[in-house]
């Protein structure tokens, strides 16, 4: 019951900044839409639908911004740090708050908007110009694909928000760019040792003479694709959602006492 409290409080102290969002995200499908319409219609072209170009960018880097800035005020804003620790709920309550407001209920709220904005959009279009109406479709699968991928890489950035003190999302793409750098080489020298029976120099392939050998190179690679498969969608997100939690933990207990 606390908990739920604690997310009430989180939703309305949000509930500002989410609005003047949705509105700038209607605004720009809607203007944007109406062009498209009055030239299509007025030029003869084709109409191009805007929707599914503009849901990535606005699920993607406006989610990871948001979940960059999430922790700012509270952990790291003497203004606010000293409200968020003396708020009378634990750590974990008050890390899920937030954890949970821009992991689950951003993209789906997202999918709502993007779903209402498009259906105003394409009815002011169709009774002005006459446009056909083709509204942004919630159910489809595409989309809730990049919903699942936005869950796993946005815990990344919520790692980030609960670890760097200032500069989160800019931080957090620096750190992120040079760890696949380096895990890129160390991928990179594991293949090079994996597949040597079948490489010749460093990356140049030997002709292969048997059927076996073929097979033994796919194996391998369905065997590795199989491993970064399991640590991206079951490993990647459970880590980082609880590191960053005994970040916040952290943050509690050491600025608490200075």
């Amino acid at each position: 019951m606390r908990f739920l409290h604690v997310l009430n409080k989180e939703l309305h102290d949000s509930r500002k900044g989410f609005i003047i969002y949705g509105i700038t995200i209607f605004l720009v499908m809607f203007v944007v839409e109406v062009i498209a319409a009055i030239v299509s219609r007025f030029t003869g072209s084709g109409h191009i639908e805007i929707y599914e170009g503009l849901f990535p960018g606005f699920l993607f880097l406006g989610g990871f911004i948001t979940t960059s800035v999430m922790f700012s005020d509270d952990m790291f804003s003497k203004r606010g740090q000293h409200a968020w620790m003396m708020l009378p709920a634990s750590s974990l309550e008050k890390f899920l708050s937030k954890a949970l407001l821009s992991a689950f209920a951003y993209p789906i709220a997202l999918v709502l908007v993007f779903a209402g904005a498009s259906a105003f959009t394409e009815l002011f279009t169709l009774i002005t110009v006459g446009d056909h109406f083709v509204m942004f479709n919630p159910l489809q699968a595409e989309t809730w694909k990049m919903v699942l991928h936005f869950l796993v890489i946005q815990s990344v950035f919520l790692l980030g928000a609960t670890y760097f003190r200032s500069v989160h999302f800019i931080k957090t793409v620096l750190a992120v760019g040079l760890i696949v750098t380096v895990a890129g080489l160390f991928a990179a020298l594991i293949a090079r040792i994996a597949f040597a029976p079948y490489l010749q120099g460093f990356f140049s392939p030997k002709a292969f003479h048997l059927s076996a050998d073929i097979n033994d190179l796919m194996k391998t690679t369905q065997g590795l694709s199989i491993v970064v498969d399991i640590v991206y969608w079951a490993l990647l997100a459970p880590f980082c959602w609880f590191t960053a939690y005994l970040r916040v933990k952290e943050v509690q207990a050491t600025d608490a006492i200075q």
